[in-house]
Parts: C-alpha cells; sequence; structure tokens
C-alpha cells in the first residue's frame, strides 16, 4: 500500500466515477473503460446501483456537484425503461429486459438517501413500473426463469435482486411484496452446500464463481435475511462467511473465484469482488458485532486498494481493474464502474471511530 490516505483514495475514485459520466455525456456512466478498446457505452444497470454511493458522498464531502451526476443519471434512466416496465440488460441501447439489471436500477430510483433527491413524479412512477413487472415475472417456486444473463440458467446471486425489490418495497408499501420475496428467498437457499458455498451462484453454469458474484449472493441473503425475519438463512449466510474466512487465513489472500469446498483458483485476484467482499463483512460485523469480520473488511479492502489505479492518465485514475493481472478471467483488460462504486462503498461502510479504518 502507498502513503496515499483513504481520502486521497475515494477522492480518485469519485474522479473516474465522474469521468465515466462526463465521456456519455452526462448519459450514465460507462461501462468500463480498456487500454486496448477504450470507452464502453453507458451501463443502465450498475448506473442505477451508482446513485446511491454518489449521493452518500455528496453529504458525506458537502459536495452538491455529485447530488447534480446522481439526479441526472436517475433522470437518464427513466428514458432506457421499456414500455412493460422493465430495463434492458447490456449497454445503452438495448432493448431485451433483464431481471436483474431491472432490479439493481431499483437501487437508484428509490430515493435511497432521505430528502437528498426531491420526489418525483416521474421517478416514482418508474420503480412502480419496474417492481411490478419484476412480480409478474416470478415463478410459483419463487424462481425468476425469464429475461435472464445466460438463457435458461437461474443463477443464486438473484438473492441480491430480492433484496433489491424489498428496498424498493420502503417506497412501495405493498402487502403482497414480503411473503413473494421469502418465497424467493427460500428458493435460493435450498442451495447452500454444508460448506458453505452455494451452488449456482457464478454468471454462468460451472463449480467456481467469481467472488464478484459470491459477494453479491451472500449479500443479498444477509440483507433479505434480516428484513423478512429468516433466522436459518442467516444462520447459513454466517456459515459461509466464516468458511471464506478460514479459508483466507489458510491462504493468506483471497482468490479470484471459488468452487465448492472454498477451493480457490489463486491464479488471479478479483479487485471488483474484494471490494464487494469488504462491504459485506463490515456488513456482518456491525450486525454481529464480532471484530473478525471487521478486520476481514479491513483486509479484504486492503487488497482490493493494492489494485486501484493511479497516476496521470484520467481515464484510468481512480479505477480498479476486473482482474490483477488486467488479462485474468473477470472483465479482461477493462476497468469496470462498479469496481470504483464498491470501492468507495467498502471505505464508507468501514467504521473509521473504531480505528478499522486509519489514514
Amino acid at each position: 500500500m502507498s502513503n496515499l490516505t483513504w481520502s486521497n483514495r475515494t477522492d480518485a475514485a469519485i474522479a473516474w466515477l465522474r469521468r465515466s459520466i462526463e465521456v456519455t455525456g452526462g448519459k450514465g456512466s460507462a461501462h468500463s473503460y480498456s487500454p486496448l478498446w477504450g470507452w464502453a457505452a453507458a451501463y443502465p444497470e450498475t448506473t442505477g446501483y451508482l446513485i446511491p454511493t454518489l449521493l452518500r458522498y455528496a453529504e458525506t464531502n458537502q459536495d452538491p456537484s455529485l447530488r447534480t451526476l446522481a439526479g441526472n443519471c436517475q433522470n437518464w434512466l427513466i428514458t432506457t425503461q421499456l414500455p412493460g416496465g422493465a430495463f434492458p440488460g447490456g449497454l445503452a441501447g438495448s432493448v431485451a429486459p433483464s431481471v436483474f439489471n431491472t432490479a439493481m436500477i431499483l437501487f437508484g430510483l428509490r430515493n435511497p438517501v432521505e430528502k437528498t433527491l426531491a420526489e418525483s413524479e416521474n421517478i416514482r412512477r418508474s420503480l412502480e413500473r419496474a417492481v411490478s413487472w419484476l412480480l409478474g415475472l416470478l415463478e410459483t417456486d419463487g424462481a425468476w426463469r425469464q429475461a435472464a444473463y445466460v438463457p435458461g440458467f437461474v443463477p443464486s446471486y438473484y438473492t441480491y435482486a430480492v433484496w433489491a425489490v424489498l428496498a424498493a418495497n420502503r417506497v412501495e408499501m405493498l402487502p403482497e411484496i414480503p411473503g413473494e420475496m421469502r418465497r424467493a428467498l427460500r428458493f435460493y437457499a435450498q442451495r447452500f452446500r454444508p460448506d458453505g458455498t452455494v451452488a449456482d451462484w457464478g454468471l454462468r453454469p460451472g463449480p467456481a464463481a467469481f467472488t464478484h458474484t459470491i459477494a453479491y449472493t451472500l449479500q443479498g441473503f444477509l440483507e433479505s435475511a434480516f428484513l423478512l425475519d429468516e433466522p436459518e438463512i442467516l444462520e447459513k449466510t454466517l456459515g459461509a462467511a466464516n468458511g471464506l474466512l478460514q479459508e483466507h487465513s489458510r491462504a493468506g489472500r483471497l482468490a479470484g473465484r471459488y468452487g465448492p469446498g472454498w477451493q480457490g483458483d489463486y491464479s488471479f485476484s478479483c479487485p471488483v469482488g474484494n471490494a464487494q467482499l469488504s462491504v459485506l463483512f463490515s456488513r456482518i460485523g456491525e450486525v454481529t458485532g464480532a471484530q473478525k469480520f471487521k478486520t476481514a473488511a479491513k483486509q479484504f479492502l486492503g487488497e482490493a486498494a493494492r489494485f486501484q489505479k493511479l497516476g496521470s492518465n484520467r481515464n484510468t485514475f481512480g479505477a480498479l481493474p476486473g482482474s490483477a493481472p488486467i488479462w485474468g478471467p473477470y472483465l479482461r483488460w477493462r476497468y469496470p464502474n462498479w469496481g470504483a462504486k464498491f470501492f468507495l462503498d467498502a471505505v464508507d461502510a468501514l467504521d473509521k471511530t473504531d480505528g478499522i479504518l486509519q489514514d
């Protein structure tokens, strides 16, 4: 780690997110930057969940320009919504509806920091239509099988979509949503293995999953289990966290992906997933009070920060690569916008007052 302070690092990440929005003409955040292919088009899915991050830092840094950026992203997202209420998968211009992308955009529509963005009837209606579409696609066993990233594959990281719908219901207050989401959460909870890993928690079918989707899956279980009062699912989630901690202690670092039995692929690191796991373990530390989880959150953030790109190139300054080395298997040769987002979330989540994160 360099002698940069955490404030320096968060300022750099924010600067990169600004750049990612600037290059699209203010119409959403670019999916990623690549030194080989340049800037990609705007990505509605992750632009959606960038909004809460921008709003938190607008308050923390007393920077109204971040609030303006968030509002612009929110207004642009509404223009991408499809007639049926879904949002598209893929980059700007796509018209194929996506369950997961629609759910992620809910985070950016529910006015996540109270009173930070003025309530808008257009935004409220957009939220209602998106939630209605997601509920309409939910099948009787609790699975979303249509509008998938990989046709025919029902990934376990959809638990994060369950959490998104529950969070949106703080605005919607629809009485049927808790029951529907409980059914969905229990569907995915059947996939826990005795060792704490979860079947089908990767982007595609296969035995191993990137830490990116592992973090999605476990955070979705954790937050949804709290909101729905599901102690057995919460216990299984904590068991998974402990399993990962044991493997991390054995290996001394996070793998880029894990298979059953926490068999890690250490040929690469996934800085994005490391930052996400830091967020998750901070949250577990908060709700359990166990110091080991807060300590792990700091370690995971350090493993992510090690690969934050600094220097004079404004197209990469502040960004995190998908993989380290950058030619690794997750988002090869790309710096995705959600890397900076989750890095900022991880720094924000750590409890600085307890001395967990010190400059």
